[in-house]
Formats: C-alpha cells, structure tokens, sequence
C-alpha cells in the first residue's frame, strides 16, 4: 500500500508541490520526499516502492542510508555555484538516470525535493511545473 505524509521541512508547501508532479508524470511516481542538510521526510511512497522492501525498518534504514549521501548534494551544489560556475544564480536540479529508476534531486533555497521516477520520464516537465508552483529563490549563491 502507497504511503503518504504531509510536510514539515521544507519553506515552502511541498504537499502541493507533490500534487502538481503527480499530475505532471506520465508514468509512475516511485517516490517524493523533502529534505534539507539535517532531515530527510518521504512524503509519498508508491506500492512499488513500498515492496521492494522486507520491513518498514528496512525501508527507513536505506532511505537514511539516501539522506546521508544526498545531504552532500547541498556542498556539490555550492561547489558548481562558487567555484566552478560562480556566474550561475543556483544549481536548480540534479539527475541521476538508472536502468530501473530516474531520481530527480531539486533545490530550492536551503531545501530539496527527491523524486524517484521511471527512467523515460523527462525531467524538464517536472521541473517547470515545480517552478509554476513555488516561488524560486533569486540567488542562491552563498
């Protein structure tokens, strides 16, 4: 059974934001969570997700094993902002593509958005309806 929770980290209302992807994909939504340098909250879980796993403890283990290294995506991000780009106003997104799964990792301010999608899923679609519905931070350089 898909499992949902309403947010609590992030400045902006992420729970829309989760509707608007949702209605956004053409294919699966595997997963949804907010997250920041300190905590990491699944939002929405699909039944597909939610059975690759043995335990909800399980589960909860790997995703804090996905938190640890996605906490590092914020010093990756300020890495392309400062030193590398430092002309660029933010790093908006990152994605990393699978055989099995497309995982979406976008920044707004000092939050994140982690979204598991299937692998043809395009990204830019998703982002410009992130876009429409929260107001992005003019500068995120820091």
């Amino acid at each position: 059974m898909s499992a949902t929770n309403r947010s609590e980290l992030t400045a902006f209302d992420a729970d829309r934001v989760r509707q608007v992807v949702q209605e956004t994909v053409s294919g699966p939504l595997y997963a949804f969570c907010e997250y920041d340098t300190e905590s990491f909250r699944p939002l929405y879980l699909s039944d597909e997700t939610v059975s690759m796993y043995e335990s909800r403890d399980a589960m909860l283990e790997h995703f804090e094993k996905i938190h640890t290294n996605v906490h590092m995506d914020f010093m990756q991000s300020k890495l392309f902002r400062n030193t590398l780009f430092p002309d660029a106003e933010r790093v908006e997104y990152i994605t990393t593509s699978m055989d099995f799964l497309k995982i979406l990792r976008v920044y707004i301010g000092d939050d994140g958005l982690f979204i598991s999608v299937d692998p043809a899923e395009p990204v830019v679609p998703i982002v410009d309806a992130i876009k429409a519905t929260v107001e992005w931070p003019e500068n995120q350089n820091s």
